[in-house]
């Protein structure tokens, strides 16, 4: 009796539990305002078959990297015109270094939408395995520090632009 009821509990439970997934996506953080991002983005759709494309890549980044760290942060892209893309990290902790290696190759490799008049810059708000949700509303990689003109804060293009490395 006892193993059928714990069967029937287990049948009834089982949908509730979920495998860990490799990379959760909260949301998009864009990180420009309209007016720019209406000047440089010609086409809303290959910007967001784009987005979908890098999501897709930073999954398989995760679990080609072999790591199980459970982390929260954000995924950075800049996209200039010409099919040029750029990524950085912005991780609550530190990430492990092939998880880091994985997720920059991948991004990198997935073709850009085409930007106009200088760069789109967004981030992906992520965790990995199951990592709790970062809880700042916006990134700021550690190579964008110190980073400013006169001692005044760059615009998130400008900024990008400055450190740029190919």
């Amino acid at each position: 009796m006892r193993l059928l009821i714990l069967l029937a509990w287990l049948l009834v439970a089982a949908p509730c539990v979920r495998a860990a997934e490799p990379l959760t996506n909260f949301n998009v953080v864009l990180l420009q305002p309209s007016a720019v991002l209406e000047e440089r983005v010609p086409s809303i759709d290959a910007m967001a078959e784009y987005i979908k494309a890098v999501e897709a890549a930073s999954r398989e980044a995760v679990i080609a990297s072999g790591a199980k760290q459970s982390v929260g942060g954000f995924i950075v892209v800049a996209v200039r015109p010409e099919l040029r893309s750029n990524v950085w990290l912005d991780f609550d902790s530190l990430l492990d270094l092939e998880l880091r290696k994985q997720l920059i190759t991948k991004v990198k490799a997935v073709k850009p939408f085409e930007a106009r008049k200088g760069p789109v810059v967004f981030a992906l708000k992520v965790a990995t395995w199951n990592g709790k949700e970062s809880k700042r509303t916006a990134p700021f990689p550690p190579e964008w520090k110190g980073v400013t003109r006169s001692g005044t804060p760059l615009e998130v293009g400008d900024l990008v632009e400055s450190i740029w490395e190919d």
